[in-house]
């Protein structure tokens, strides 16, 4: 058919367009009268579909990070919380070889966890609940922008593309863990800013792009992961409105604009803490080279494509050496670079088409490329949650792809049955594997431990998934009461943390802390002295100047009695900082071994003195005189400590010293105490 013999249609801003069979419209339609009874069921389908594939995450608790947003003493606050969020940053961390981590400012998110926690305190299953309804009106609000922008199409089309995006398990990530809400609300507020634009282009007015910036900027307080929607909007505004190139640029500059006042604007009330990188997070950090990032960038991109076509399996980390630092021969990088070149080569040839398939295919590589590595480096190299948003270029381009595959035109009124079947025919044998993917990956978010433990089976590579396993193990190892017990639970730990720590170590040898660490765990749990002194040692080596492992080492010399070593370790430390207590305390109860108790007992005086809420010298002074078996002063030392600061241990202790006396109020005052300090060291 000759293009002028094309049937035209009058668009609402009084032009003419053409509709082609591999096109999309070239408008945005007025609202036609809506079946509202059709709607309530898409919107009631949407619900049911959100439910059955993230029902399950209900009974969820915390997970990886979540602390940063939920679970923590800000958030807990409640509505008091709120000015509190808006003046500070998402978090600021101090980590304790002297590093700080500072990240963005995400009020939005912390303050809806506030609101929360003030409705109905710490209840993660609920919170779980709100990210499930978070998700339904995402997708509702999703089918019925599609709807607005394909207003020519069959209303299968939109309905399908949202039921694969919906199902997708690349989703998971966002959905099941609570800290990535923020990735829920940038979204929604992306589309909600390009809902307003098509307002606009509608109908012109001004107060329309007032409202799309205004939802952009609540977007962006959520999460900086909106940013493409900078060039997301002005894409979707070219293909489906009328308006002129002029008008899209100045929407664009806008939007622009926002970002800017959004991003340098905190900079003004919030003190400057710059993030700290880590190798370990993405070698990219350190890496100059742009043939190595374009190397490993186009890898990257390639692992995205692959999570899209075969999401298997969901890991919740990846880190070094997950994905390999490498430069551009590297056979997959040309591979990746070879398949995105086509695509957007196919993407350019049809843009003046406005094709779906280019509007599909850009909107992918749009929202995917902030993530490729190649200009900013992000933490883990890849990450599941990073293709969110590009997932919907995606699904796009699959059900358009499905009804080309069965010459169905998807923008006939009318399907004929037979094509309609093998479409939804095929769609199941997607969506189908897609639930059950996706439910099944909701169990592995229940906690830390049944997320670490079973994604740590395919992690074997990755430097700071050993890391995080192990160092969680070691944690609850040191929360058990008894964990100084050879208890078989705590030696299988204790066997499961070396192992880890140690593949840590092989993927990335030069890590101080878990080098540290694991000097540590042969320290205080496995009792492996010369393993302890060995990997302290080499932690020195690896910086000098940070003070824990040389405190670890004193400790570990202490327990093989060469008291000069040790004294030499807890001297260097306090040549270089005199006010480190730990050393001190650590000294004083060397030279008690050394049976210099005058002087140990002098040190932690002089400690008290400068310290009078530190519970530790009465602690110190109590177990001199215990060894010397004068229970009477010790008993009296350790009251003192728990009145300013009970411990589990020291609880415990004196419940036991107590009966031994036959004083049993004050042993089961000291038990209830004990009982109450482990209650809330669970939480």
């Amino acid at each position: 058919m000759k293009k002028d013999l094309i049937p035209k249609k009058k668009s609402p801003l009084g032009k003419n367009i053409s509709h082609k069979k591999t096109g999309s419209s070239k408008t945005v339609a007025a609202v036609p009268k809506r079946s509202y009874k059709a709607n309530r069921y898409f919107i009631l389908s949407f619900f049911l579909f959100a439910f059955i594939l993230y029902g399950n995450t209900i009974f969820n608790k915390y997970a990886v990070d979540d602390n940063l947003v939920t679970n923590n003493e800000v958030v807990k606050q409640g509505f008091k919380a709120i000015p509190q969020i808006f003046s500070t940053r998402y978090f600021s961390q101090q980590s304790n070889v002297g590093s700080s981590s500072s990240s963005d400012y995400r009020p939005i998110v912390k303050t809806l966890f506030a609101i929360e926690y003030q409705l109905w305190g710490e209840k993660p299953g609920r919170s779980h609940a709100v990210n499930i309804l978070i998700y339904w009106a995402l997708s509702v609000f999703l089918f019925f922008i599609l709807k607005r922008l394909l207003h020519n199409y069959n209303i299968l089309f939109p309905f399908l593309i949202t039921l694969l995006f919906m199902a997708h398990p690349v989703h998971t990530e966002v959905v099941a863990s609570l800290k990535n809400r923020d990735e829920l609300l940038a979204f929604i507020c992306g589309l909600g800013s390009l809902w307003f634009m098509l307002e606009f282009a509608e109908h012109r007015k001004v107060r329309y792009v007032l409202l799309a910036v205004l939802v952009f900027f609540i977007g962006y307080l959520s999460k900086s992961s909106i940013l493409p929607f900078l060039f997301l909007i002005p894409l979707a505004l070219h293909f489906f409105t009328c308006l002129p190139g002029k008008k899209i640029v100045l929407i664009f500059l806008a939007i622009f604009a926002v970002i800017l006042i959004a991003q340098l604007g905190p900079r003004l009330f919030l003190p400057q803490l710059p993030r700290t990188n880590f190798f370990i997070e993405n070698p990219l950090y350190f890496e100059k080279s742009l043939w190595i990032r374009l190397g490993t960038g186009f890898i990257s991109l390639l692992f995205y494509l692959k999570m899209l076509l075969y999401p298997y399996p969901l890991l919740y980390y990846y880190g070094y050496n997950m994905i390999p630092v490498s430069n551009l021969a590297n056979i997959w990088a040309l591979v990746s670079l070879l398949v995105y070149a086509g695509l957007f080569v196919f993407a350019l040839r049809k843009f003046r088409e406005k094709h779906l398939l280019s509007f599909a295919i850009l909107w992918y590589l749009i929202a995917i490329a902030m993530y490729s590595n190649v200009v900013f480096p992000v933490v883990g190299i890849v990450g599941e949650r990073f293709v969110f948003n590009a997932s919907l270029g995606f699904c796009l381009a699959v059900v358009y792809l499905l009804f080309k595959i069965f010459r169905t035109n998807p923008q006939s009124l009318t399907i004929e049955m037979d094509a309609r079947l093998k479409i939804l025919a095929v769609l199941l044998l997607l969506l189908i594997p897609y639930t059950v993917l996706s439910v099944s990956r909701n169990r592995d978010w229940r906690n830390l431990f049944d997320l670490y433990s079973n994604d740590i089976k395919s992690l074997n590579n990755s430097a700071k998934a050993n890391i995080d396993y192990g160092g969680y193990l070691m944690g609850t190892v040191y929360q058990d009461p008894n964990f100084l017990s050879t208890g078989s639970a705590n030696q299988f730990k204790y066997q499961v943390i070396v192992s880890h720590f140690r593949r840590a170590l092989d993927v990335y040898p030069d890590n101080y802390l878990t080098t540290n660490d694991l000097g540590t765990v042969y320290l205080f749990i496995g009792k492996n002295y010369d393993s302890a002194v060995y990997f302290l040692q080499k932690a020195i080596a690896l910086d000098p100047t940070l003070q824990p492992a040389w405190v670890n080492l004193g400790m570990a010399y202490r327990e093989q009695k060469q008291y000069q070593k040790a004294i030499d370790c807890y001297e260097h430390i306090l040549k270089v900082n005199p006010n480190q207590v730990k050393a001190v305390f650590a000294l004083a109860n060397v030279y008690n071994d050394m049976g210099e108790f005058d002087r140990a007992v002098q040190m932690n005086e002089e400690m008290m003195k400068l310290y009078p809420g530190l519970e530790m010298p009465y602690v110190n002074i109590g177990n001199y005189h215990m060894l010397r078996q004068d229970t009477v002063t010790a008993v009296a030392y350790w009251e003192k400590a728990a009145s300013i600061n009970p411990s589990f241990e020291l609880c415990i202790q004196l419940n036991t010293l107590y009966l031994m006396k036959g004083d049993n109020d004050r042993a089961a005052y000291y038990y209830r105490l004990g009982e109450e300090i482990a209650k809330q060291s669970r939480r």
